[in-house]
């Protein structure tokens, strides 16, 4: 006897590299060339840098809203120890942590100033204070003396804000407080393992408004309520143990809050045994120079808008045809999420696919185009406006991270449990078919000795209709009696009775290809 059986495919997607801008796309293979290690690692630590970058310059109009955005992304990386996470995040971002340091040694020399003129002004406040006294007291020139003091108050030396554009190892109070003086901000975690056991992951509120761009009330000890205006990106490197030991623990809750969601999920393939011994820091520094110009000329605009917040953010817009191609996307997924869809376990990531799609557009298309201090703006074309190919790569690269999330997240979904149950159900059949050469076996055995989990109807029922409909097997009664036999099938489509004559009649079973259910594989 021959019964169907078909194998389990296993399909993993590569990142779409050719969707990145082209200067991107060099420095990824080139680091890859030089290092050996993974090109998905070094792409998520870019996208960091560009987003904690971008979220201060740039933002998108919604073409649903009319609303300008926020184009910070929330980035999950799974990545063993040991894999360069460090490594890689020190040599990617070294411009932007050279630029937070110079800005830190400026910001030290105003501290100092501030200081010392605010202690001149506290001094000759004491003065004006005197005098307002001498003045009641006389009863004489108090008008003048009052006017002087407000004058007096008006001219108090402002504390410089100091410039804190990204946290580390962070408390909830130290990134309130840090945030009510500079709401844009990223939190970035090479080994995220603190922010998992720490507090602040109990803030789903501040991290999804942080993520949204709205508004964040919170009161403070002195008794007054506030309201800041968040904008926040956080990159997250994780060991995946780590990780599912979060989501035994927490994950339902991080999940129907919406948090897990908004980020852009990535499990790094292992490069170790793969890497350079020996890495030449030297030619890798003259290869990423672009790179480091690039991403330079882009961190002197955020230092003048730091300085300067008279300076607007650029909002991009969507060109009409890039419209339209977020319109189809956007039915493909409804499709997507539907009962028995591609992304029917993972629906609260596929809900967010179109806006994340047009953040990495907004970053790419203001990374490409954006003319900085080190940039002809004649060799550049900047126009605001986020075409249809841009919107396409974007979305592109966005479908990846939503095979990573479905992939991550695909065995604690429902549909895993049951396809687990189908393959469970599906071989102890075919060991007992095998056993009796083919010949049918009573129904009743499924619930007797069949799979411990689906001995029970109401668990049984499903798993054998799946299992029926995609044709593996059926149910027959034979001819003047009420029991039901499991019976399989020969290769040419015709049942399996064992080479015995039997009158029977196939029992009908319930079609189920309009009730959302899926192929499994066996």
């Amino acid at each position: 006897m021959s019964l169907n059986k078909k194998t389990e495919k296993e399909h993993r997607t590569t990142f779409p590299l050719h969707c990145l801008p082209e200067q991107l796309k060099d420095t990824v293979e080139r680091v890859n060339m030089f290092t050996g290690m993974s090109m998905e690692l070094t792409i998520n630590i870019i996208f960091t840098m560009l987003s904690i970058i971008c979220q201060y310059l740039v933002g998108v109009v919604s073409p649903y809203s009319g609303i300008p955005g926020p184009c910070s992304l929330y980035l999950l990386t799974l990545a063993e120890s040991g894999e360069g996470k460090t490594f890689l995040s020190r040599l990617l971002m070294r411009p932007f942590y050279s630029q937070i340091e110079k800005m830190q040694l400026e910001y030290r020399d105003r501290l100092t100033i501030y200081k010392r003129q605010h202690r001149i002004w506290k001094t000759s406040l004491q003065g004006f204070d005197a005098n307002q006294r001498q003045a009641i007291k006389n009863g004489k020139g108090v008008e003048d003396a009052q006017v002087q003091l407000d004058e007096h108050y008006k001219g108090e030396p402002k504390r410089p804000v100091e410039p804190k554009f990204s946290y580390q190892d962070v408390t909830f109070k130290a990134l309130i407080q840090g945030l009510s003086l500079h709401a844009e901000a990223g939190i970035i975690m090479d080994e995220a393992i603190s922010f998992f056991r720490s507090g602040l992951k109990n803030h789903l509120g501040l991290l999804n408004k942080g993520w949204d761009g709205g508004k964040y009330s919170f009161d403070r000890t002195d008794g007054e309520n506030y309201e800041l205006p968040l904008c926040l990106m956080l990159s997250l490197m994780i060991q995946p143990g780590v990780f599912s030991n979060y989501l035994e623990k927490h994950g339902e809750m991080a999940k129907s809050s919406g948090l897990l969601a908004r980020f852009l999920v990535m499990k790094v393939k292992s490069s170790i045994g793969q890497r350079n011994s020996r890495i030449d820091e030297e030619g890798l520094n003259a290869v990423l120079a672009p790179f480091y110009d690039h991403i330079q000329g882009l961190l002197s605009l955020l230092e003048a808008r730091f300085y300067d917040d008279s300076i607007p953010k650029d909002q991009l817009r969507l060109s009409d045809d890039a419209k339209m191609f977020l319109q189809e996307k956007q039915r493909e997924i409804e499709q997507a999420i539907l009962p028995g869809g591609k992304y029917s376990h993972i629906r609260d990531f596929a809900s967010k696919a179109i806006e994340q799609a047009l953040r990495l557009a907004t970053i790419m298309t203001f990374y490409l185009t954006k003319p900085t201090g080190g940039s002809s703006a004649a060799d550049l074309i900047y126009t605001k406006i986020i075409d249809a190919r841009q919107i396409r790569n974007a979305m592109t690269i966005v479908d990846w991270y939503l095979q990573q999330a479905s992939d991550l997240f695909y065995p604690l979904s429902e549909r895993y449990q049951f396809e687990c149950e189908v393959r469970s159900l599906w071989s102890f059949i075919v060991k007992r078919l095998n056993k009796s050469q083919g010949i049918p076996f009573p129904k009743c055995e499924l619930l007797q000795s069949g799979p411990g989990r689906l001995r029970h109807i109401d668990k049984l029922t499903p798993a054998l209709n799946q299992l029926i409909n995609q044709r593996l097997c059926c149910i027959i009664r034979y001819n003047g009696s009420s029991m039901l036999h499991i019976a399989g099938y020969y290769s040419n489509g015709s049942i399996c009775t064992g080479g015995f004559p039997h009158n029977y009649s196939i029992v009908q079973m319930q079609n189920l290809k309009d009730e959302g259910f899926w192929h499994v594989d066996l």
